[in-house]
């Protein structure tokens, strides 16, 4: 039995009141998953001893042990119990955190550069691409900003059928005012992102924004393994 964990966190991460709390309520959640995996093993312990458990032919040995089995069985219950009530008290103290009100959005914003899909270098500059494999349903990368390829966000991709969407969201204060996108069976060699064949660009500051998603079909893909490069020009917000 693997202890659950939580996915997509990296030593990295910025994240918002609002995404603390669902944190916290996911660990809840993750330590309900480990106690409901203890009180069915004492369940199955039982069932052994009782000699009712598919596949273990095992019992008590008296009358003595049976009882001697159902003790420590009733004192583990009695500790998973336990936990349950601090896992309430935990539960009720969380609901009682002020959500807090979204960011603001910034009043003016200044141009920071180029982020990519974090994975493999290509071409000039900081370009990289990552790949999906062909029996991936969906991942997520970092959308890495400049050289250094600073994590600032992510992009997420996922088979819908025929179609893949890719998502990039970006953290608060940095956002989009242009999103290209590579998608094919083939290596990305050109990392101009202005010869991308899907495109999206607003001018407007007003209109610049934190997260977007494109469709792509991929039916001539079917089976292959996808590479995708992932662009974004950036603007930091300045409150």
């Amino acid at each position: 039995m693997s202890f659950p964990t939580i996915p997509q966190i990296t030593p990295t991460i910025s994240i918002n009141r609002i995404q603390v709390v669902n944190l916290l309520l996911a660990s809840i959640a993750l330590e309900e998953i480990g106690l409901a995996h203890i009180i069915n093993a004492e369940g199955e312990k039982m069932q052994a001893a009782l000699g009712t458990l598919s596949g273990l032919s095992a019992t008590a040995s008296s009358f003595t042990g049976l009882i001697s089995i159902d003790r420590e069985v009733r004192r583990t219950l009695e500790t998973v119990l336990k936990n349950q009530m601090l896992l309430q008290f935990k539960l009720e103290e969380i609901l009682d955190i002020p959500g807090g009100s979204p960011p603001p959005r910034p009043s003016t914003f200044e141009s920071v550069g180029s982020a990519w899909s974090v994975g493999e270098d290509f071409g000039t500059g900081n370009a990289q691409y990552t790949t999906l494999e062909s029996d991936e349903n969906e991942k997520t990368v970092a959308l890495g900003l400049g050289h250094d390829h600073i994590p600032i966000g992510t992009v997420h991709m996922q088979r819908q059928g025929n179609f893949l969407a890719v998502t990039y969201t970006t953290d608060y204060p940095y956002y989009m005012d242009e999103v290209q996108l590579y998608v094919s069976n083939e290596a990305p060699e050109d990392s101009n992102p202005g010869g991308f064949t899907n495109k999206h660009k607003v001018t407007d500051p007003d209109d610049y924004f934190n997260t977007y998603t494109f469709m792509v079909d991929v039916t001539a893909y079917a089976g292959d393994m996808l590479y995708i490069a992932a662009h974004a020009h950036i603007y930091k917000g300045i409150i």
